[in-house]
């Protein structure tokens, strides 16, 4: 019998750690994980022996808690490869949702059965085999409705992640203390209450997580209404300079045949000096001639033409060849992110250069998508060329963020400075 009650807490621990990389990998993996679910298959059963093995020595224990909660926390970032303060988050998250489910079934199961709640929790027993069975149905019963709910990217902000991450420690803490507290005095009438309040922690824990996750929300669709604006401006900017151009190719044309016989007569009089200032006053016309970056996608279009306007007015020679491949994995608001982060900082570090030039690259090589900006640079380099403006939004929030959003796609970031020039390359691979 004790083989069987020891085979129920390793079925156990499996469902545990499989449903927390189910619960993580619902947010720190964009697709759907494919080939590493050998990896959390195998991983899950790994971890299980190892709690198995904590359990040996002690079934309850604050200390066994811990080492299990870093056990899981080291499959995440294994698996996911992702970053350390998402991967702590969600993991505590789910470590809440798991306690209170645990710890709620006890104390309801000791209602039910009539017995001690400490009892189900620190001894193997028939009664103990029941309040498993229970405790992770309902476990996979959420976990699962909730992956299918919130399967998708999302944004969170870094301050509200913070909060939720203290909040779910407060909130973890609370939980075995009220628990240690109750086995400690070992009063039944406190069972009840100690039900009504691990459902109350499940539902103030999802409630704070849907709060983050609206605010993350909000965030993304606030970004995505400037970026609707920019192209909107850009959209304007580009019928302006249109209708310039075409003026001036009306006016050109009405005076070309007087233009013709101007300089015609200049020719044979052979005055040199009144040709060159009528061909230098052409030349300034043609400058100002405008003209509109086509890139293949009209949200990278304005990005790239507004930073480009921006770059001249400064005196900073600004070089595109640009195409956006087609069906191109990048989002378009991530896109917009690294290339306006990017050409942002360029222009900062170009602002106290001596003929200053950017030169922005972005093509398809192959199944990936190639992007390179070069940038004089002749002073001590740092690879943190963070913007000073006090508005971050699509201007330079610092190289962190680009490299989160390459990392999200699975790409390589690169900055290094050769020469007087420093160089940004970004490796994405485009499969869709």
């Amino acid at each position: 019998m004790t083989t069987f009650y020891w085979i129920m807490e390793y079925v156990a621990s499996f469902i545990e750690i499989s449903m927390c990389c189910i619960f993580c990998g619902t947010f720190l993996e964009k697709e759907r994980l494919g080939d590493r679910k050998y990896l959390v298959l195998a991983g899950s059963g790994i971890g299980a022996i190892l709690v198995i093995v904590l359990n040996r020595i002690d079934i309850f224990s604050d200390i066994n808690s811990m080492l299990v909660t870093l056990i899981v926390l080291f499959l995440q970032l294994l698996i996911y490869k992702a970053k350390v303060g998402k991967s702590v988050l969600f993991m505590l998250i789910y470590m809440v949702i798991l306690t209170a489910i645990d710890f709620m079934t006890a104390y309801f199961t000791a209602l039910v059965l009539d017995t001690d709640a400490g009892y189900l929790l620190n001894t193997q027993s028939p009664k103990r085999v029941i309040c498993i069975l229970l405790s992770k149905s309902l476990l996979i019963l959420i976990i699962v409705t909730l992956s299918k709910m919130l399967k998708r990217t999302l944004i969170f902000l870094k301050r509200y992640v913070v909060i939720m991450c203290i909040y779910s420690i407060f909130l973890l803490v609370s939980l075995f203390v009220m628990v240690e507290l109750n086995m400690n005095n070992g009063n039944p009438k406190t069972d009840l209450f100690l039900t009504i309040f691990f459902i109350a922690s499940i539902l103030i824990e999802l409630l704070m997580f849907y709060f983050v996750i609206k605010i993350g929300e909000s965030y993304e669709q606030r970004q995505k209404a400037e970026l609707i604006e920019m192209k909107n401006r850009m959209l304007q900017k580009s019928l302006d300079e249109t209708n310039q151009a075409f003026k001036l190719w009306k006016s050109s044309v009405h005076d070309y045949k007087h233009n013709i016989i101007a300089l015609t007569q200049l020719a044979d009089d052979g005055n040199i000096e009144e040709i060159k200032k009528y061909l230098k006053r052409e030349n300034e016309l043609m400058d100002r001639k405008m003209f509109y970056i086509q890139t293949g996608n009209s949200v990278v279009d304005a990005i790239v033409n507004t930073k480009q306007s921006f770059a001249e007015e400064k005196g900073i020679t600004f070089v595109v060849n640009a195409k956006v491949p087609e069906n191109c994995v990048v989002s378009e608001l991530d896109m917009a992110n690294i290339l306006g982060n990017l050409i942002d900082n360029a222009i900062e570090a170009s602002n106290s250069e001596e003929e200053p030039y950017i030169d922005v690259t972005m093509r398809q090589d192959k199944h990936f998508i190639v992007i390179k900006i070069i940038n004089k640079y002749s002073r001590e380099f740092s690879k943190r060329l963070e913007t000073t403006k006090h508005k971050r939004m699509f201007h330079g929030i610092g190289i962190g963020s680009v490299k989160n959003i390459v990392e999200k796609y699975e790409g390589e970031f690169s900055i290094d400075k050769q020469g007087k020039e420093v160089i940004v390359k970004i490796l994405i691979p485009n499969f869709k």
